[in-house]
């Protein structure tokens, strides 16, 4: 009798939902997390395709522009001591849902006072905090699914939020230029929260406690992990050149949507659709390669996306150009956003925070510089001379991850036996 009681707890310990063996509890963060993403959609479009083209509409310069597409950078150059922090506490979720919540809240002031000033300093208040939350995301995810499962379940559940934010987006174009940008960013504020509060309910996977620790930032012992580890530093060395062109290009791709191409806001709702349907499906495809096949080939394609953006625009720098360079742009976004989380999970495990905080710090850097520049360049030099230089350098971040990739590979968990005895053979060589 106790035989069978046994058996019927084990059975029910493991669920079988969408090709994947699952415990009931990362069953349960995969139903909170897609509520969660699906309540975000809505604040994802207003706030990261409409938030700048807002502001421009509302008499935004040039350097606030600037300043705008700087502002999710420099909350992020602190990342390594919020990660330091994080690691030491080993509590990650109070990282993510204060500063969530306090940074949807503050989404209300431009839409109650619609000036370019409080577009800015809303937005970079709001990063501030993001900066607080993204290396802490890294570790809670870690904690919400299991290696095996992790690609796939935030693919899917990434899946369903790119469609929902296929209509969204045109539905936020078409209601800004009918009624003005504050309803926009009202319900953007209010569907945010309710998302972060939905998000709250997960359930963590317990871990062993950890001795009390003085929370003390060493950035010498942060970098040595780089110094030990030569895949990790040319993944840190290529993303900075791919992303200091991408930022370098981000605020012109505005300038030319606004003010050189006059878009309306439902036209740029378009182009943000074909934005979403890049994201939609890559996130469908790379999810499952990132669990089947080495990174490095789903982390190179988006790499590569981003030189191709701005010579898109550079060279063609039409409303077509527009509508399939932000396609290509949802692509390389959607790698970079789980493709880069599982990349570091596998390499350095255990140390995630860390890592993802030095990544998210150069981010900071390279993003803090590159949309100044470009826009102090802008009323002096070519627009498409700059975005030309900005697809010169993520082509050399691409070429140079390429060529780094070929010495040493990172690999994702085997699909087979097969796969595992070629990992271990490897091992004891």
């Amino acid at each position: 009798m106790r035989k069978v009681e046994i058996r019927e707890r084990s059975s029910k310990a493991r669920l079988y939902k969408f090709g994947m063996i699952m415990s009931p509890r990362v069953w349960l963060n995969a139903r909170v997390d897609l509520g969660a993403t699906c309540l975000f959609s809505l604040f994802n479009v207003v706030i990261n395709q409409f938030y700048l083209p807002f502001a421009l509409q509302h008499g935004a310069t040039n350097t606030q522009v600037g300043l705008l597409a700087a502002a999710p950078a420099v909350g992020l150059i602190f990342s390594p001591l919020w990660a330091s922090w994080i690691e030491k506490t080993d509590r990650p979720k109070p990282f993510v849902i204060m500063p969530n919540l306090i940074g949807r809240f503050l989404i209300l002031l431009p839409a109650l006072f619609p000036h370019p000033t409080v577009y800015v300093a809303t937005m970079f208040l709001f990063q501030m905090l993001m900066g607080i939350q993204a290396p802490a995301y890294a570790t809670l995810v870690s904690r919400m699914y299991p290696p095996d499962l992790r690609g796939r379940l935030m693919g899917y559940i990434r899946m369903a939020m790119g469609l929902i934010m296929i209509p969204l987006a045109y539905i936020v174009g078409l209601w800004a230029d009918a009624f003005g940008t504050s309803g926009p960013l009202i319900a953007a504020s209010a569907a945010g929260i309710a998302s972060i509060l939905l998000f709250n309910t997960m359930r963590l996977r317990k871990t062993r406690p950890k001795i009390a620790t003085k929370a003390t930032f060493s950035f010498k012992e942060q970098w040595s992990l780089v110094r030990g580890n030569r895949t990790l530093a040319v993944f840190l060395t290529a993303t900075t050149f791919a992303g200091f062109g991408n930022m370098l290009a981000s605020p012109i791709y505005q300038i030319i949507q606004v003010d050189v191409l006059q878009l309306t806001n439902l036209q740029i709702g378009y182009a943000r659709i074909a934005y979403y349907i890049g994201l939609l499906l890559t996130f469908l495809i790379a999810g499952r390669m990132l669990d089947r096949f080495d990174i490095k080939y789903t982390l190179m394609c988006g790499i590569g996306a981003y030189a191709i953006v701005p010579a898109l625009y550079g060279l063609w720098g039409s409303y077509p150009a527009v509508i399939i360079g932000n396609g290509i742009q949802g692509i390389g976004e959607a790698i970079w956003d789980i493709g880069i989380l599982a990349f570091v999970f596998r390499l350095v495990p255990g140390r995630e925070a860390v890592v993802f905080g030095l990544h998210l710090m150069l981010f900071g850097i390279r993003g803090s510089i590159g949309p100044i520049l470009s826009t102090s360049l802008s009323s002096s030099v070519s627009l498409t001379v700059i975005l030309m230089i900005a697809a010169a350098c993520a082509l050399a971040g691409t070429l140079l991850f390429i060529a780094g990739s070929r010495q040493r590979q990172v690999s994702g968990p085997s699909a087979g036996a097969s796969a595992k005895v070629s990992l271990l053979r490897r091992f004891r060589s």
